[in-house]
């Protein structure tokens, strides 16, 4: 498949630039006030309540970087954040694993013009480069980061409470659930001169000793993302860097509609293409307000157009319509929003508001599943299992959602497929109990069931009836209703 490119640049408009060559990373973090004393501090205030958040790292230090990427491969990173703030908690631990997928190599741009957007994106160092276009926002300066994104380091764990964790954790408030991996570069300088070279910066690279431009922040090879592929085993070499988080909170409530949940912001913040923005510009609307996510939508916010095609998917917050979910998913869709394509495959898939073609369903998954929507992937090996001809496909879908798209129930459907023969698997009980156990451990009601058959039959493994009756009674309180009567 062809990469789709789009470029991401965060663009912070301001008065004044000094004429200085390139420096290094500033460490100390000013305040606004020490930087302009005319300029008022950012009101941004602290999230309230557990919130989904995806949030952006360009603005920490390499060594605070390096220490996310550390206490990602010892288990799952903590985190406290609350909107304000970003603190990795590293004497907190929580059991899990990240697995790793290429996705489409993608490239955005963003443009922030005040300084509360800048905290409300950049809250770990954001501030500390104001002092580098004066401190005051308005026309003539700016600050550019260029992010190039090529894989998804994902955690099958969607939950966690308290209980789970170890250590000294009161302060911990989030789980980092995936990390989107490639490179990026952060400059300030004249906003011509950032126009006029707007182009990609590799590793190494430095301004020209008469421009004002400044990096400020880097890491890895922007150009050595050029040879990614969504089939990689692993980012290029150089193209590795974690460039932004996505934050489950911990403890919250399991969501009964998961395609409803969106990321969000500070308040009076919420999330449009992948940053935070003032609620007078085009944002992703609240689950479940059909008239302002009508308004968003139309504003051309795609996320909300998702928002919507889901919302008439489910029948919540408004008449369950096929048709109108089909047409809002196809907008989704259009931009690349994942969420879309998988509505409208579904919709293609049973011939709900619009004509049914498997085909093109299939498709759609694809492009979703390498995007890097693990549930996209599931979806994938489901529909092509239903194809007599792509059947045989299935399990490299399903194999991509258990082992870096996140999604346990991909490895729940892989334990099926060798359980049950099924996708052209010869039936083998041996190779099916690691997948649900895998799958099961990480929260598939439907993974437990499966190798509670196993060991009640004492097929592929030791036979234990005691321990399947506890793994049925799971996968029922899971929600999987055919395990609620068997013993």
């Amino acid at each position: 498949m062809a990469h789709r490119s789009f470029w991401l640049a965060i663009v912070l408009f301001s008065a004044g630039c000094s004429g200085t060559p390139a420096q290094k990373v500033q460490q100390a973090v000013p305040t606004v006030g020490s930087v302009d004393p005319s300029m008022k501090p950012p009101s941004i205030e602290a999230c309230k309540g557990a919130e989904r958040h995806d949030l952006m790292v360009v603005d920490w230090t390499p060594e605070a970087r390096g220490d996310l990427e550390v206490a990602m491969k010892e288990g799952v990173a903590l985190l406290a954040y609350d909107c304000k703030s970003a603190k990795l908690v590293s004497a907190c631990s929580l059991a899990g694993a990240y697995g790793y997928i290429g996705t489409t190599r993608r490239e955005k741009k963003i443009e922030m013009s005040t300084a509360d957007e800048i905290a409300a994106n950049l809250p770990v160092g954001g501030l500390t480069w104001l002092s580098d276009v004066s401190g005051k926002l308005g026309r003539e300066s700016a600050l550019l980061a260029q992010l190039v994104m090529v894989g998804k380091r994902s955690s099958a764990k969607q939950h966690a409470e308290r209980g789970e964790l170890a250590g000294s954790c009161k302060d911990a408030t989030h789980f980092v659930r995936a990390a989107t991996v490639g490179a990026f570069t952060v400059t300030t300088g004249s906003k011509a001169e950032i126009a006029a070279s707007l182009k990609v910066v590799g590793k190494g690279a430095s301004a020209d000793s008469k421009s004002s431009t400044k990096i400020q922040s880097q890491d890895g090879d922007i150009t050595a993302c050029a040879s990614s592929t969504s089939e990689g085993k692993a980012p290029p070499e150089q193209c590795g860097a974690v460039v932004r988080i996505e934050l489950e909170p911990i403890g919250a409530a399991v969501e009964g509609k998961p395609d409803l949940a969106v990321a969000t912001c500070a308040p009076g913040f919420a999330m449009a293409d992948g940053a935070c923005v003032r609620l007078d510009k085009p944002h992703q609307c609240k689950p479940g307000d059909a008239k302002e996510c009508a308004a968003q939508c139309d504003a051309g916010d795609a996320g909300s157009c998702a928002t919507l095609a889901v919302m008439h998917r489910e029948g919540a917050g408004v008449a369950k319509d096929w048709v109108k979910a089909a047409a809002f998913a196809e907008r989704a869709c259009a931009k690349d929003v994942t969420t879309g394509c998988r509505v409208m495959a579904q919709a293609k898939l049973g011939g709900d508001g619009v004509t049914k073609d498997g085909p093109g369903a299939i498709k759609l998954l694809a492009r979703a599943c390498e995007a890097g929507d693990g549930k996209g992937c599931v979806e994938l090996g489901i529909a092509r299992l239903a194809d007599k001809k792509a059947a045989g496909d299935a399990q490299y879908a399903f194999r991509r959602a258990c082992y870096g798209g996140g999604e346990h129930e991909g490895c729940a459907w892989l334990g099926t497929l060798y359980a049950e023969g099924k996708g052209g698997m010869t039936v083998n009980p041996k190779l099916a109990a690691p997948f649900f156990e895998k799958g099961c451990k990480e929260g598939s009601a439907r993974a437990c069931d499966g190798l509670g058959d196993l060991l009640k039959a004492g097929k592929g493994v030791a036979k234990d009836a005691a321990r399947a009756k506890e793994l049925f009674a799971k996968a029922c309180t899971g929600g999987h209703q055919p395990a609620c009567s068997k013993k």
